[in-house]
């Protein structure tokens, strides 16, 4: 007889008592001729989590919870952990299932999605993921936006939309599985990474060349609220953002990446230059153990970076506070004369000759075109749907 596909399930869990029952739900209550073995791990709650999460796993040990598919079993803890991607480990490191995942404890999956994904699997043998689209939601479960994703592209994973200020990682997490034999290709998720766990792992595996593949149907639900880590600073990504940029890129390419790094700093610190150097060093902290040579290369291209940022700065700022914008451009041409040369200065000394009325309808006239490209080049599944 053919084996039963069974799914291993990782709840990584702190402190959210509002939403943790539903998310409990959305994994047993999937319906198809497949097992669930669901591991919750929470982290030491003390907001009621833990008895919502054992009332559900005693329902389910009893069999008094309405089984949808052929089986399921759940186990839980709650201990403390070092962070998420530790606990989605603890639980990984003892899954059995051949289709692995993990769901946050405030997001959901869809009704269905085990069922699509099974089957996704044994029509693509070769694939060693499959992950969809889905829907943004909020603290009450109403739809913000649909996330629609689109195919793997390894260079678009690792690159950063300059062009509108965006980090590029379109795979829904809430959407995305893998067979449990992944792990013996590439390890599991790296606990260095504290926001970017999930997309230093598909671009690891993209680096592997290992196959990642994309299904035009909603499979899960993030829920985007205040007080999550996705929210908690407009910053917050960069640093692992950036330690993904180092492996996977090159040292030595960074340059550009440190620009948009220190410049979105200077935006969430009010354009303060000297709060921005202060509150950057924690990356560098991050970098320690690297060898001297790297940390050097790294050091330069931050300073190269940041002189750049303060030209960006500088015509951004033209339009807001003019005093400002000259410090921004007088720090960066003075440490590093020869970004005279550099389109960004080039853009910033135009606007002083055009004036402002002129730059403006110029960076209007720009900013359309960069969102033409942006929907044409990258969403344009979003366009496509509209057009349905």
């Amino acid at each position: 007889m053919p084996q039963v596909t069974r799914f291993s399930i990782v709840t990584p869990s702190y402190n959210q008592a509002a939403f943790i029952g539903e998310t409990i739900e959305s994994v047993i209550s999937q319906a198809g001729e497949f097992e669930i073995e669901y591991f919750v791990m929470d982290g030491g709650s003390t907001d009621g989590s833990i008895e919502i999460i054992k009332k559900y796993a005693d329902l389910v040990a009893a069999g008094e919870w309405p089984l949808q598919c052929v089986g399921i079993s759940m186990k839980w803890c709650s201990q403390k952990d070092n962070g998420q991607s530790d606990a989605i480990n603890q639980g990984m490191l003892q899954a059995t299932g051949n289709i692995v995942s993990y769901i946050n404890s405030d997001d959901l999956y869809y009704p269905g999605a085990f069922a699509r994904v099974a089957r996704e699997f044994t029509t693509h043998p070769e694939v060693d993921f499959v992950y969809g689209d889905g829907d943004v939601i909020d603290e009450v479960g109403q739809v913000q936006w649909e996330w629609l994703s689109r195919p793997y592209n390894h260079s678009v994973m690792t690159s950063y939309h300059f062009l509108w200020n965006d980090f590029t990682n379109y795979i829904m997490q809430q959407a995305t599985f893998w067979r449990r034999n992944v792990v013996d290709k590439i390890g599991y998720f790296d606990d260095d990474f504290h926001y970017a766990m999930d997309a230093e792992y598909w671009i690891r595996s993209g680096h592997a060349s290992l196959q990642l593949y994309h299904v035009p149907d909603k499979l899960g639900k993030f829920r985007l609220i205040q007080g999550t880590k996705s929210l908690s600073s407009p910053t917050v990504f960069w640093e692992d953002y950036l330690e993904i940029y180092r492996r996977y890129k090159g040292s030595h390419k960074l340059s550009l990446f440190f620009t948009y790094y220190y410049y979105n700093l200077a935006k969430e610190f009010d354009f303060d230059l000297e709060k921005v150097v202060n509150n950057s060093q924690a990356i560098f902290d991050r970098w320690q153990s690297l060898p001297h040579t790297e940390q050097k290369t790294l050091t330069l291209k931050a300073s190269k970076g940041f002189d750049i940022a303060c030209l960006l700065l500088a015509s951004e700022l033209y339009h807001q506070e003019h005093d400002l914008a000259t410090i921004a451009f007088k720090r960066g041409i003075s440490r590093t004369p020869f970004l005279i040369f550099h389109p960004f200065c080039w853009w910033y000394v135009f606007k002083l000759i055009a004036g402002e009325n002129i730059s403006n309808k110029l960076s209007q006239l720009s900013q359309k075109l960069v969102d033409l490209y942006r929907l044409k080049r990258y969403h344009y599944r979003y366009q496509d749907k509209q057009l349905k």
